[in-house]
């Protein structure tokens, strides 16, 4: 137990370790921008210098072929999910969470998830990273709860909000497509692979970093990137926009915002969820009991 917890410790330490390095590494390039081509031009100079975004760069070869692999893996979890089956160890499963599953609750709890994480990101979209792709995202620290709170529901209702977001912030085009089910990613991954939801002990908050922060946060990022960059003749962007722009923001904004912001949400909203009779296992396991 004492090698788990430290282990846990070890990678919250590294999580937020990984924050201050790009934040001090977007600083430094930040800096050396304006020292070459002056204030006007570092804003779009700063992705050539930064690192993360030379990085995707490079690998942008890797990434197609990576990226292909995640978005098949990706979608077709998506539709086996809604459908009612989960991937296990021993193959499909029943996962008692498909659409033909939801009861009212369950529709409910959508909708809700929907209409603050969509709510949450439109607010946020006048701050613009690349205009009609993607902004500053401070609204992306709830997916990750929706999913380990709510389950599939909340996992389709943070893909729905940020459809709904692209909608209303007049972002909406073929790349939303990606995003839609980039962002059931980002709520699902913690959901399926986090085991203590409850932020409430290391391992719990430990886990969450590992999945929650970091590996949602490629994933994404790769999913939706490969997305964009497959469909370049159509969404008109150069490869230097989507995998040193697009993917660092999205990269970014994920890890930094979930690594800092969800943990502190998950402790609050945690406890009020569950003495509700909201959270998912609740409502899920003692039907798998009782059949």
């Amino acid at each position: 137990m004492n090698k788990a917890k430290t282990i846990y410790y070890l990678a919250i330490i590294i999580g937020l370790a990984i924050v201050a390095a790009i934040v001090y590494s977007f600083w430094q390039a930040y800096q050396t921008a304006l020292q070459m081509f002056g204030p006007k031009e570092a804003p779009n100079k700063v992705w050539e210098l930064f690192p993360v975004s030379v990085a995707f760069m490079k690998a942008r070869d890797t990434l197609l072929i990576v990226g292909g692999v995640i978005w098949i893996l990706g979608t077709i979890v998506f539709f086996a999910e809604l459908a009612g089956y989960t991937i296990t160890k021993s193959g499909l499963a029943k996962n008692r969470m498909g659409v033909g599953d939801w009861s009212v609750i369950d529709v409910a709890l959508v909708a809700l998830s929907a209409a603050v994480y969509g709510g949450l990101l439109a607010a946020t979209a006048p701050i613009t990273i690349v205009p009609g792709f993607t902004w500053l995202r401070p609204g992306n620290a709830l997916a990750p709860l929706f999913g380990m709170f709510f389950g599939i529901p909340g996992c389709l209702g943070a893909a729905i909000g940020n459809l709904l977001a692209d909608i209303l912030s007049g972002y909406f085009g073929v790349g939303s497509f990606g995003g839609f089910i980039g962002n059931f990613l980002i709520a699902y991954i913690p959901f399926k692979f986090v085991r203590d939801h409850s932020f409430g002990s290391a391992s719990s908050i430990g886990e969450f970093y590992i999945w929650g922060v970091i590996v949602q946060a490629f994933v994404s990022a790769i999913y939706i990137c490969w997305w964009l960059d497959v469909m370049q003749s159509v969404v008109g962007l150069p490869v230097f926009v989507i995998w040193a722009v697009i993917a660092t923001s999205i990269l970014i904004n994920n890890i930094t915002v979930n690594a800092v912001l969800s943990p502190i949400l998950g402790v609050i909203l945690f406890p009020l969820v569950k003495s509700r009779g909201l959270y998912w296992k609740d409502r899920v396991m003692p039907q798998k009991s009782t059949a």
